[in-house]
C-alpha cells in the first residue's frame, strides 16, 4: 500500500516504474544519502556542503549581468530581457532543486524547471539571431568584396571577442554534455552558467554607430513624420 518507506525522507524522491505489467518503486537519494529510504548518511553531504552547492548553482547565474549590461549598452533590449529572464528563473530553479536544508521554492518545481530550460534555449537562440542579422550579414559581405577584407576587419575583434566567445561556448557545451556527473554536478553546472553567460556577452555584435535606431525621412503635411527602424524593419508615425 506504501510504495516507498517514509516517502524516502527529506533527502530522497520516490519514483515509480511500470514495466511489463509490473509496478516498481524505489527511492532516488540525493546529497550523498543512501539506503532503502535514504537514511544512510555514511557518505552524505553536511549542511554546510549543501549550502555551498546551492550558492554555487545560484550565484553563478549573476554572470548573466555581463550580457545584460552589454545588451542594454548596445540597445539590444530584447536580448537583455531574455538574459534577465534566464538569470531569474535559473537562480530560483537551482535554489528549489536542492535536497534537505538548503532549498527555496518560490513556485512549483515543474514550473521553475520549465522556465529554466526555456530560458537557456532562448538565450542561445537570440544570441545566434543577433549575430546573424540578415541585413548586417549582406552589408558585411558587400564590404568584404569591395574592400577585399572580411568582417571584422580588425584583429582585435577576433582576438578579444569572437575567438574567446566561441571557445567559452565550446567549453560550456563540452562540460554540459560530456563531463557532468552526479558527483561533480554542482561545480560543473556552475561553470556551465559562467561560460554560457560569458560567451553571450562576447559574441553579441557591436552597435552600428553610423545609423540611428530610428530615422525619420518623410514628413507629412499634418506635422507628423514617418520613422523607420532600420534594424527591426518597423515603421511608426510620430
Amino acid at each position: 500500500m506504501v510504495p516507498c518507506l517514509n516517502d524516502c525522507g527529506p533527502y530522497g524522491q520516490c519514483l515509480l516504474l511500470r514495466r511489463y505489467g509490473y509496478l516498481y518503486a524505489g527511492c532516488n537519494c540525493k546529497a550523498g544519502w543512501r539506503g532503502w529510504s535514504c537514511t544512510d548518511n555514511s557518505t552524505a553531504q553536511t549542511v554546510a556542503q549543501q549550502r555551498v552547492a546551492t550558492l554555487l548553482l545560484t550565484l553563478s547565474n549573476l554572470m548573466f549581468l555581463a550580457p545584460i549590461a552589454v545588451s542594454v549598452h548596445r540597445a539590444f533590449l530584447m536580448e537583455a530581457s531574455v538574459y534577465l529572464y534566464t538569470m531569474f528563473f535559473s537562480t530560483f530553479y537551482h535554489a528549489c532543486d536542492q535536497p534537505g536544508e538548503a532549498v527555496l521554492c518560490i513556485l512549483s518545481y515543474d514550473t521553475l524547471q520549465y522556465c529554466d530550460f526555456l530560458g537557456s534555449g532562448v538565450s542561445a537562440w537570440v544570441t545566434i539571431l543577433s549575430m546573424a542579422r540578415l541585413k548586417t550579414v549582406l552589408k558585411h559581405v558587400y564590404r568584404c568584396g569591395h574592400r577585399r577584407q572580411c568582417y571584422p576587419t580588425s584583429w582585435q575583434r577576433w582576438v578579444f571577442y569572437l575567438l574567446p566567445g566561441i571557445a567559452m561556448a565550446s567549453m560550456g557545451i563540452t562540460i554540459y554534455t560530456s563531463l557532468t556527473t552526479s558527483d561533480n554536478y554542482y561545480y560543473a553546472h556552475s561553470i556551465w552558467h559562467v561560460l554560457l553567460a560569458g560567451s553571450a556577452a562576447l559574441l553579441l555584435p557591436p552597435q552600428d554607430e553610423q545609423a540611428e535606431p530610428w530615422s525619420c525621412s518623410q514628413k507629412l503635411p499634418c506635422h507628423y513624420q514617418i520613422c523607420k527602424n532600420d534594424r527591426d524593419e518597423l515603421y511608426t508615425v510620430t
